[in-house]
């Protein structure tokens, strides 16, 4: 009987526990090889929060680059304006899309140009100083968009 308390006890825990709870995933993830002389990307997909509470997005990693920030696309005076922002929060079975004209992951001060074929990785910590990794594929810089089987 004291094993079975035991072991319910084990599974309440793990049950609320917010680090088995929180984990956010870059599906789908995809960027340009920018052309030459250019140090800067854009990296679209859809980050989803497969987890069971929410997650605050708080900074953004990409050895060999300055800066990797969360931008949006918004108009502006008539004009399309990219404004920062600081992290983004996920609820628990959200999905928010990263799109050209739209939400994205804006990388800046690249030492060296992705080519298409490479894989970058992303390194994604949350507030309470969770890491998530990110793959995010490097397309032609003509492509459309990522290919989904």
């Amino acid at each position: 009987m004291l094993v079975r308390a035991g072991f319910i006890a084990f599974l309440l825990l793990w049950l609320i526990s917010p680090s088995v709870a929180a984990e956010v995933r870059l599906l789908e993830g995809w960027t340009r090889s920018p052309p030459p002389g250019v140090d800067r990307l854009a990296i679209y997909g859809k980050l989803v929060n497969d987890g069971r509470s929410p997650i605050v997005l708080s900074r953004l990693e990409l050895a060999g680059a300055a800066h990797v920030m969360l931008h949006e696309t918004i108009m502006d005076a008539g004009l399309m304006r990219m404004r920062h922002i600081d992290q983004i929060e996920l609820s628990p079975s959200e999905t928010v899309v990263l799109a050209p004209q739209g939400l994205h992951l804006m990388v800046m001060g690249l030492e060296r140009s992705p080519q298409a074929g490479e894989t970058l990785t992303i390194k994604a910590t949350t507030q309470l100083d969770e890491t998530h990794i990110f793959s995010v594929q490097v397309l032609p810089i003509t492509a459309l968009g990522p290919i989904v089987n």
